[in-house]
């Protein structure tokens, strides 16, 4: 793997250079541990440490971790948890943290060796709560699917509130690119995995937003891995309930906070109304692809009573094929390829 850009000049500026403590759960990464692992101590940046909660895998995961000798790496091994107590996994390897800063390396991810060097450079002299910047996206066999967000400028120089604003409707920083300091979010209470959310990074960083400045950088920071077994490929039903837990966590602040959101955000509440309409519609495909007819048929019929001219009719569409015992993701898919060529 070629990566670009110049190595910065480290001369003697790291010598009083802040700790960085990496966090990096992992299950069941025997194929992908190890380039983990060698990608942190390739870091150009030598002041980290690793700290690898494995939650009681079943193949070699632990094996490979245990056998580096590095003493910065401190690996921990527990009887499984699951899903459903990521933020507890999270939250002990924060605890067990000596760094100023955090950053995030899932055990099947992997980082450019400049990752922490630009990073921490770019914070030196900002106040920023958090960092991040684009993610190659890869699959399982290491292949370059796309690299995200492809347009980087429309975050820049955002401010607080236009952060949220974004952050409401979808997270644009994959985890992997992201270090935040370790006492933002100790001033939140740490990371937050809200009921029946199987993730901690979308409501960790709409709690962060409240906190400080985010500080966008126009690199490749991260590699992060698709592949059939991680959660956001397996769990879709519960992924995309999570989906409303933004519109939940907007409607719980505070009113003179809503107020400056919805101020800097153009049409907010009008976008939060169609973006829960929508929620009912997603939720229902993806009902229908688990194979519970009853569910999806539901889901569809809140679409229909709640959506606008075009989401109602993709819904009937939905209640039609459940009835019918029709493939939705098929007509759906031939939908989507049509509006394309529209555009052209």
């Amino acid at each position: 793997m070629l990566w670009g850009g110049a190595r910065l000049d480290r001369g003697d500026s790291m010598v009083n250079s802040p700790l960085v403590s990496i966090i990096t759960p992992t299950y069941n990464h025997e194929k992908f541990i190890a380039e983990c692992i060698e990608s942190v101590l390739a870091q150009t940046y030598p002041h980290w440490e690793q700290i690898i909660i494995d939650d009681g895998s079943t193949d070699g995961t632990g094996e490979i971790a245990a056998s580096y000798g590095d003493e910065r790496i401190d690996y921990i091994r527990q009887n499984n948890q699951g899903i459903w107590r990521l933020g507890e996994i999270y939250n002990h390897a924060l605890r067990r943290s000596h760094g100023e800063f955090i950053a995030i390396l899932e055990g099947d991810d992997y980082w450019p060796p400049y990752k922490l060097e630009r990073q921490i450079a770019a914070h030196e002299g900002h106040d920023a709560v958090l960092s991040w910047g684009r993610a190659r996206i890869i699959d399982s066999q290491g292949a370059e699917l796309a690299v995200l967000p492809e347009d980087m400028q429309r975050f820049m120089d955002l401010s607080k509130e236009q952060v949220l604003g974004e952050l409401l409707f979808k997270n644009p920083m994959t985890s992997c690119t992201i270090i935040c300091r370790k006492s933002a979010l100790q001033s939140i209470g740490g990371f937050k995995q809200p009921d029946k959310i199987p993730y901690v990074d979308g409501p960790t960083w709409l709690e962060l937003a409240l906190r400080g400045e985010f500080l966008p950088i126009d690199e490749v920071l991260g590699c992060y891995r698709r592949h059939e077994r991680q959660v956001s490929s397996a769990m879709k039903t519960s992924m995309i309930k999570a989906g409303l837990y933004s519109i939940e966590f907007f409607h719980s602040l505070p009113a003179e906070v809503k107020a400056c959101v919805a101020e800097k955000a153009d049409g907010l509440e009008e976008r939060l109304r169609h973006k829960e309409t929508e929620y009912h519609y997603y939720l229902g495909r993806a009902y229908l692809k688990e194979g519970k007819r009853s569910e999806a048929e539901e889901s569809f019929l809140k679409a229909i009573r709640k959506g606008d001219s075009a989401l109602r009719a993709k819904a009937i569409l939905g209640l039609i094929c459940s009835l019918c015992r029709t493939d939705l993701e098929r007509l759906a898919h031939l939908s989507d390829l049509q509006g394309l060529y529209k555009k052209k």
